[in-house]
């Protein structure tokens, strides 16, 4: 648990530092949490979907962690939010930032990648022919992820690589659709350097990871791919209730592929929570 605590509050760290990833405004996912009754298993999973597709970071971990959980992810972040950055992360840092939101700065991104694109576009095929075997075998016999996990993991895999090969993903419009979600993300984190990450509260955070957040959204949609339709399409069933333990068949749709999925629930604190 410790390791999985401290992973999430080094992502959160991680969204603030990658501004790379686009941005959009959170909605409060509260209005629909509250006609979900949080306290029988599917409620409390399906809240945490409500609040992935408002880009509702504050009510995805009070939904998805039990008290105890929330309280140490709260002292993990304490104590790793000053990373302990070097003067150059902080130079870095500082580059990136007014590189994406000086005037011009979708142009100028643009006209740095463009250079490569044609390349990439020659190569994509290539690569995706070559490494899809390769890849899906390593998934199947990956010692890393649960057995349970490894033919739904595959197909998401599959089924991402193929849509890859069947749109021209690399094509100006997108390219340029894609920089100009980062660089909107950029501005709306309002972060000038590493040291306003080092003054936030644990709340303050997470409304930045929001927008970074509700950022990958439009930078995924700016190729094709809609991750709320993706949480839209998901369902639950078969729920079997065991005292304070749950499982349940959990579905979803992607890149044109039903996965199905086997979902444990445990509670802890009076709280149903993802079992690890």
């Amino acid at each position: 648990m410790k390791a999985q605590l401290k992973l999430g509050s080094l992502m959160l760290v991680l969204l603030m530092i990658l501004a790379a990833c686009g941005g959009d405004d959170k909605n409060s996912a509260e209005a629909e949490i509250a006609k979900l009754d949080v306290n029988t298993p599917d409620g409390a999973f399906m809240a945490s979907i409500a609040a992935m597709k408002s880009n509702d970071l504050k009510s995805l971990i009070k939904n998805s962690l039990s008290q105890e959980q929330y309280n140490e992810l709260v002292t993990e972040f304490e104590e790793n939010k000053t990373g302990n950055f070097s003067e150059a992360d902080k130079a870095q840092f500082a580059q990136t930032i007014s590189m994406l939101t000086s005037a011009g700065a979708e142009d100028n991104l643009y006209a740095m990648v463009e250079p490569q694109l044609e390349q990439a576009r020659a190569m994509l095929p290539m690569m995706l022919m070559m490494g899809k075997d390769q890849i899906l075998q390593g998934i199947k016999e990956n010692p890393m992820l649960p057995e349970t996990q490894r033919d739904s993991a595959a197909t998401v895999v599959g089924a991402a690589m193929d849509w890859l090969g069947e749109n021209d993903i690399l094509s100006e419009d997108k390219t340029k659709a894609a920089i100009a979600a980062l660089v909107e993300t950029a501005k709306a984190l309002d972060m000038e350097s590493l040291d306003d990450l080092q003054n936030m509260s644990f709340d303050q955070a997470l409304d930045k990871g929001s927008i970074a957040f509700g950022g990958v959204k439009n930078i995924l949609g700016a190729y094709g791919i809609s991750m709320n339709d993706m949480l839209d399409s998901v369902e639950v069933d078969t729920i079997d209730v065991q005292g304070d333990k749950a499982s349940m068949n959990v579905s979803f749709e992607v890149f044109g592929e039903q996965v199905k999925q086997t979902m444990n629930m445990i509670k802890k604190d009076g709280v149903w929570v993802g079992e690890k």
